[in-house]
């Protein structure tokens, strides 16, 4: 199995406390990976960083490789780039901009690619989710789950290698949490991306392909 992501001798301070402590970490392809721990264990910190949103202290020895980029080798435009054509982010309040519709947002990450196949990929994206109905409505008269597949179709538009997803499921309850799991699985399958989460619930975890448990900022297999 090929490795899309390596990260070697990652560290992260706060206020002088050391929330990661020399993290190693690789994710394969096609592979999804719980990150779990108790709060404050710097699971969303080392999400962040992952996924390019935050960077670490760096050192000699520091490394972030994705689909064989050294992100602390490349300029803030390349860095950009990679984060709009690679990765997608799925947040735990979705993030959607109220005053746009569903299709509009799900085609937004198209739109700054200027990709003009974006509309009919969203509409397409949509279907496959059971919200092709919702196209024009905005995101205020969804559910909480519906505006979840809604974030996560947005996370696929422009096909991402990854998805990194922090707590997706923290504001649903248990019969919408099992379906967002299950669905992030099919996406695995169907869309051949790996797909990294932060989560509490230990259930939804122990499905995964790999669990890591983040013990006082360090990794525990």
């Amino acid at each position: 199995m090929e490795i899309l992501l390596s990260a070697k001798h990652i560290s992260k301070t706060f206020d002088g406390k050391k929330v990661l402590d020399n993290v190693n970490i690789e994710i394969n392809e096609s592979e999804v990976v719980a990150i779990t721990g108790t709060s404050g264990a710097g699971k969303t910190t080392l999400l962040n960083i992952l996924s390019t949103l935050d960077k670490p202290d760096l050192n000699n020895k520091s490394s972030l490789i994705i689909d064989n980029d050294n992100i602390f080798n490349l300029s803030n435009i390349k860095l950009a780039n990679l984060r709009n054509e690679k990765i997608g982010f799925v947040f735990q309040f979705h993030e959607l901009i109220p005053e746009l519709t569903v299709l509009e947002n799900v085609s937004l990450p198209g739109w700054i690619k200027n990709d003009d196949s974006v509309e009919k990929k969203a509409k397409d994206l949509l279907d496959y989710l059971g919200l092709i109905d919702f196209i024009d409505k905005k995101p205020s008269t969804l559910s909480g789950g519906e505006k979840q597949r809604v974030a996560i179709a947005r996370a696929l538009i422009n096909e991402p290698k990854i998805i990194f997803a922090d707590e997706p499921t923290g504001n649903l309850d248990s019969k919408n949490s099992k379906i967002l799991f299950n669905l992030l699985f099919k996406l695995r399958d169907d869309y051949n991306c790996s797909v990294v989460i932060v989560t509490h619930n230990e259930k939804n975890a122990n499905i995964c392909d790999r669990k890591l448990l983040i013990i006082d900022g360090k990794i525990k297999d």
